[in-house]
């Protein structure tokens, strides 16, 4: 089994749910990027043991498929397609959409390492670690790729496949 961490909040106003999104928010203006976690799982109260502890056997495990609150974009062409496989593969979560940020979806630098390396094979290209971060998003990564392949004067049509 895979540890990916994730947080428990009890939230005061249950009925308030607050977006995953927003907590991402404020915590990457107070934490190091490797210090925000994967998941978010709010609770109207921590469940506890008789010694009021926490009863971490009783906790939910985290909702992996809709943490971002971002509407589920469909891919568009053969390159989005293709990224999203690996994502999909590396990640272990369906679907993802090509809005969704890899970092947020529970991508850490290793599934970085062998999403990059699967991507350059796949496409015959050299996009960097660097290139990943300012792309986080299968939509971003796949024009990037696209603008880096008509720089170097290859033909991409074979690329674009737009379903109409």
């Amino acid at each position: 089994m895979r540890k990916i961490m994730h947080t428990y909040a009890a939230i005061s106003f249950p009925e308030k749910q607050l977006p995953s999104t927003k907590i991402r928010e404020f915590l990457e203006k107070e934490l190091p990027h490797y210090m925000i976690p994967a998941y978010f799982v709010q609770l109207d109260r921590l469940p506890l043991t008789s010694n009021d502890k926490v009863d971490r056997k009783a906790l939910p495990e985290p909702d992996r498929n809709n943490q971002s609150g971002i509407k589920y974009e469909a891919p568009r062409n053969f390159i989005e397609e293709n990224i999203v496989s690996i994502w999909e593969e590396v990640l272990g979560i369906k679907p993802i959409g090509i809005s969704n940020n890899f970092f947020e979806m529970g991508g850490n630098s290793l599934k970085l390492m062998s999403v990059v390396s699967s991507i350059n094979k796949i496409f015959n290209t050299d996009i960097s670690i660097h290139d990943f971060f300012e792309n986080p998003n299968i939509k971003k990564l796949a024009h990037f790729i696209l603008s880096t392949e008509s720089n170097q004067n290859s033909n991409c049509d074979d690329y674009i496949e737009e379903e109409v």
